[in-house]
């Protein structure tokens, strides 16, 4: 059975977008080639499959399909699959990826039970909520910017009740960014 390990850009105060959303709500995100780096070879060596909701596949691909650097090279190498619930969604504009459309869940859970290495997930917001609510997370890695916004988007807004998770590692950076590597030993298949 694969792994699933959500990767993600957060705020001090939790939030994975800023109000409303958009690219825009996105600007909280403090760079950092370092860490950037560093992630990238963690994902070569852990991961063979990346997965993301519809928008952020769209935005992704404007940014990292022409980037250059490590993490550039692993997300365009890696075979992508995008969770929608449009079948008609056209996702042949990023070579290697695959569309799943239908109920994001089940197709992710059908994912797991695939051989391979981890599925990484990027997002956006209600894919991760889902995968969150549906306790199909294995991993966190958390991208911590020294930003607080108040309000936007959480991927653990829909939580019933407290999960707790066992800390992994906890990296800081120059840039004030730190990341955070939590496992869910409550996961399920």
């Amino acid at each position: 059975m694969r792994s699933l390990i959500v990767s993600c850009n957060l705020t001090v105060d939790g939030f994975m977008s800023g109000a409303g959303d958009t690219l825009a709500s996105l600007e909280f995100i403090t760079p950092d080639r370092q860490q950037e780096n560093e992630l990238a070879a963690r994902f070569r060596s852990t991961a063979d499959t990346w997965v993301a909701g519809r928008q952020t596949f769209l935005d992704m691909h404007a940014f990292w399909s022409t980037a250059e650097g490590d993490m550039a090279k692993w997300l365009n190498e890696t075979p992508k699959v995008v969770l929608s619930t449009d079948p008609g969604f056209d996702v042949s504009i990023w070579e290697g990826t695959t569309l799943l459309a239908g109920d994001g869940v089940e197709n992710v859970r059908q994912l797991k039970e695939s051989s391979g290495q981890a599925l990484v997930a990027f997002g956006g917001v209600k894919t991760l909520r889902s995968l969150v609510a549906a306790e199909l997370v294995d991993e966190y890695w958390l991208k911590v910017s020294p930003t607080v916004v108040g309000r936007g988007g959480s991927m653990f807004a829909d939580l019933a009740e407290r999960r707790p998770l066992t800390l992994r590692d906890a990296k800081p950076y120059p840039s004030g960014l730190v990341e955070l590597s939590y496992s869910a030993p409550s996961a399920t298949a």
